[in-house]
């Protein structure tokens, strides 16, 4: 038997309001919807939101995966391979098979199946940063998001029944090589002929193989931002005593790969042990994973915190700032080219990437960049925690997202370091306030798209 052992989830901390996209373009398009989305901040993308997401999970779990499958369908780079960095930045075994996902939001639960069926100890990540063209429907259901789920053998929260793939040239939304923008189909058209006839024929045949009845299951969670369609699923299914998950579309939005994992972890207090589930989702195909909830589903939170803490945002235009959809004047600090030094990261990799220093076992002595030899040992920063020693907000300094906020860090077992803040409310840190530590874009050539990642600063609730 397999199972999930793990789930864990991501949200951005801002929420635009779907009313601002139409208080913008209201004069010109209609539809923008109701609630809210989230927003990832400029210096987010489907590697730092996935990593995330992983971070969230027990520590102790991900040292045994063998595998590692990052799903997108935004990724930052063609080449390299995405998933590598993400590697990088979790800090896992030099020996993990790692691999991209992309080309449909299914690409999450394909993996996902695929490592359930094998038994090996997977992770796999999932985050999509959508980018829609303005004032459109799409840009409006979209949502900026990260999850990650650890699968392997034996018991865990959801242990696994049976599941099954199908595959189909079924297109409701493309996208050409080099193409800044999918073209979304007729949406009749889509739920009539792909989530009605695909996707019950998916979830009958896993069914089929679990050796459970339609009326057996207990919860379906398939994402599908069309109002209804789950509920006709269930009925085309035959599932009469399922209950649909919440779509999480007025509160979050649509997440592409990550909505499926997003919606489990929302849902997961409600499912008591012993209960069946049914995970699916619709693309190209259909993919339906039958599940026995195990203990522990239940103690799963994190999401519902997320969703309550995110910060409300008005102004449109950061939308289409930080998709760089908006041509704006960067100033004359803001001219300067991202040195490419692919080189440096690589003979750094462990520093950059996995934000690991020395420490001198007599002295405690912590030194950042590492030094190696002298009877030095690795000193991992990113999970301990700090303290704000001395902040600037640089309203001169080139920045995304003015102020450029920057100042000392003190860590907590000791060790300092000059850090950027990022996020929202980074303007408002003073000296003494505890912060975590988060992966992003450390910047972007705008010439090039060449990006660098580093460790950056923001407020932690808890206290140091």
């Amino acid at each position: 038997m397999s199972s999930i052992k793990s789930i864990g989830a991501y949200l951005p901390q801002l929420r635009l309001e779907r009313s601002a996209i139409g208080q913008a373009l209201g004069w010109l398009t209609t539809g923008t919807g109701r609630g809210l989305r989230t927003l990832a901040f400029w210096d987010e993308d489907s590697v730092t939101m996935a990593v995330a997401a992983a971070r969230n999970l027990p520590a102790k779990d991900l040292q045994a995966i063998e595998t590692l499958t990052l799903a997108t369908t935004t990724p930052p780079f063609a080449e390299p391979q995405n998933a590598a960095l993400t590697h990088a930045a979790l800090r896992l075994p030099r020996y993990c098979c790692t691999q991209d996902a992309t080309g449909t939001p299914r690409a999450t639960l394909l993996a996902l199946h695929a490592a359930l069926e094998n038994g090996r100890n997977a992770l796999i990540v999932a985050a999509d940063k959508p980018v829609a063209k303005a004032g459109s429907a799409a840009e409006s259901r979209a949502g900026d998001a990260g999850a990650a789920v650890l699968a392997g053998a034996g018991d865990g929260l959801l242990n696994y029944l049976a599941g099954a793939s199908l595959s189909a040239p079924f297109i409701h939304r493309s996208r050409a090589t080099g193409a800044t923008f999918p073209l979304d189909w007729e949406d009749r058209w889509i739920r009539e002929e792909g989530y009605l006839k695909l996707l019950p024929e998916a979830i009958k045949t896993a069914l089929e193989r679990a050796g459970l009845a339609p009326d057996a299951i207990n919860h379906l969670i398939l994402p599908c931002a069309m109002a209804g369609a789950a509920a006709s699923v269930v009925r085309a299914a035959g599932l009469t005593n399922a209950r649909p998950a919440p779509d999480l579309n007025d509160q979050v939005g649509d997440t592409g790969t990550a909505h499926a994992l997003l919606m489990l972890c929302a849902v997961a207090p409600q499912i008591a042990p012993g209960e069946t589930v049914v995970l699916a989702q619709f693309g190209q195909g259909a993919t339906a994973l039958v599940f026995a909830a195990g203990e522990g589903l239940q103690q799963l939170g994190g999401l519902k915190e997320q969703i309550d803490g995110g910060r409300v945002e008005t102004c449109y235009a950061k939308l289409l700032a930080f998709s760089d959809q908006l041509d704006w004047d960067r100033g004359l600090r803001g001219r300067y080219i991202v040195p490419e030094s692919q080189s440096t990261a690589y003979r750094n990799a462990e520093a950059i990437f996995g934000f690991v220093a020395s420490r001198d076992p007599h002295t405690g002595q912590v030194i950042f960049p590492p030094t190696a030899g002298g009877g030095l040992e690795p000193w991992p920063l990113a999970d301990r925690g700090g303290t704000v020693a001395t902040m600037t907000s640089d309203l001169l300094a080139f920045s995304r997202h003015p102020p450029n906020c920057y100042g000392l860090v003190d860590f907590n077992g000791g060790g300092r370091l000059m850090m950027d803040f990022t996020d929202p409310d980074a303007p408002d840190l003073a000296p003494g306030d505890p912060v975590r530590f988060v992966f992003r874009v450390k910047d972007i050539d705008a010439h090039s798209g060449y990006r660098r990642y580093f460790w950056k600063a923001v407020r932690d609730a808890a206290p140091a």
